[in-house]
């Protein structure tokens, strides 16, 4: 019994892969084996009963009526048989599938694409619906991709806003110090010629870093190109920036740089772009006063960036180095992106190195971006 049965499974999923042309062809046959029989029979059973009919009075209507059946039973078989044929035909080899590709048309246009698109045949719906999932899977990709495509420019978007603020924030430190000084008379010629080719310098670079933001579509493509400059410059630029922000708020930078002058090949807009991105991270925490500490050793340029502040929390060590963290749902109208941690940790990555977080045994945070980098 169990052999009956499989070679029945077996012979219904022959006939359902079947194509088209070859399950019609089928059906057909089919139907002219059945209209042929029961015109055999029609014809044999009416030819018997006309035979029957000559042998009584008052038949001749009755052998008409057989007559008739005779000779149109087989048109009348083949008619309803193909009517019944069509719907067979339908109902067996197309309503499931077109119910199928329905069902999926209506959810694309819902935009809902977490669905499966599946019809167990060989036939040419079943290769319709196939065709139809590998499209639906391509939608999905393309929506992924635009997807990321849109989250890199977002970030993208959120890196430029965010990396104006400090550089501007210099700039009106510069501009506060000439505006309160200068009155005074405590500015030399000498010191204010100095203080405008330092600003000078910062706004030609916020020109170039626009310039360079408008041809990137992520983080990842913004230029590495390390060159040969000297700790004594790198630390020069750092007390510049530190001066500045001196200017303004009660926040007190102090710096440190320790190793001998010599010259390294380093990627300055990147390491400036890092400094500047945990300046104002700390500067958003600290209470009273921040510490930078630069150090070179064995090929590797270490930045560190301490506050007095409260540390960083359980939560924040976790997810700080994410694009878009923000402790508190009220910053996310606030001038703060949660994104500076991120950026600076790609622009480490670019340069062969990395970001860490840790609380100070002192209190407060600490944050250490290192570059990798070669003697010039």
């Amino acid at each position: 019994m169990d052999w009956v049965n499989e070679r029945f499974v077996n012979l219904w999923r022959y006939i359902h892969n079947l194509s088209f042309r070859k399950a019609m062809t089928a059906y057909v046959l089919l139907l002219a084996v059945v209209v042929w029989g029961l015109s055999y029979i029609t014809m044999a059973v009416c030819r018997h009963w006309e035979l029957a009919a000559e042998f009584h009075a008052h038949t001749e209507v009755l052998c008409r009526v057989l007559r008739y059946v005779r000779v149109w039973g087989p048109f009348l078989y083949a008619f309803a048989g193909m009517i019944l044929l069509i719907f067979l035909f339908y109902d067996r080899r197309l309503k499931t599938p077109l119910l199928i590709l329905e069902k999926s048309m209506k959810k694309i246009k819902e935009n809902d694409l977490d669905f499966q698109v599946e019809y167990e045949s060989l036939d040419e719906m079943g290769r319709l619906c196939g065709s139809f999932d590998e499209m639906r899977r391509e939608l999905v990709r393309d929506k992924e991709e635009l997807w990321r495509l849109v989250e890199r420019q977002k970030e993208l978007n959120a890196a430029f806003a965010h990396d104006l603020r400090t550089p501007l924030t210099v700039l009106k430190g510069y501009t506060d110090f000439l505006a309160r000084y200068i009155p005074e008379g405590k500015v030399s010629k000498e010191k204010m010629q100095d203080t405008l080719a330092l600003m000078a310098d910062h706004l030609k670079r916020l020109e170039e870093y626009s310039r360079t933001m408008k041809g990137v579509q992520s983080i990842e493509e913004i230029p590495f190109s390390p060159e040969n400059t000297e700790l004594e410059s790198i630390q020069k630029k750092i007390e510049e920036i530190i001066f500045a922000l001196n200017q303004i708020g009660d926040i007190q930078i102090q710096c440190k740089v320790c190793g001998e002058n010599q010259k390294l090949a380093l990627d300055d807009n990147l390491f400036t772009e890092v400094l500047e991105n945990l300046l104002s991270n700390a500067i958003r925490y600290a209470r009273t006063s921040i510490e930078v500490y630069v150090d070179y050793k064995n090929n590797e340029l270490l930045l560190t960036v301490r506050d007095d502040g409260p540390g960083f929390s359980s939560e924040q060590k976790e997810k700080a180095l994410k694009p878009y963290y923000q402790e508190y749902k009220g910053e996310a109208g606030s001038e703060h992106f949660g994104i500076g941690l991120h950026i600076s940790r790609e622009l480490c990555r670019r340069h062969g190195g990395t970001l860490s977080i840790a609380d100070s045994i002192h209190g407060g945070a600490v944050v250490t971006a290192s570059f990798k980098l070669g003697t010039g």
